[in-house]
């Protein structure tokens, strides 16, 4: 019994600064990544942003498509 105690003290201690480690990644570089991706200011409702050369802008030159170029 003594050998399991001692088995799991040593995983403990092996894998509580793995764990530290990520809780700490997933704040900063998390937080980071969640703010560089956040839609900017100015941008429309698919976070592209207005005015742009876009095929889903809805500029008349693009949607050609159809045929008729109204």
């Amino acid at each position: 019994m003594s050998l399991l105690g001692e088995a799991m003290s040593g995983l403990g201690a092996a894998l509580l600064p793995v764990a530290a480690a990520l809780l700490f990644e997933e704040l900063t570089f998390g937080g980071l990544v969640r703010l560089l991706l956040a839609p900017w200011p100015g941008a429309g409702k698919d976070g592209a942003p207005r005015g742009g050369l876009s095929p889903r802008c809805g500029r008349k030159e693009h949607n050609h498509i159809s045929g008729g170029g109204k």
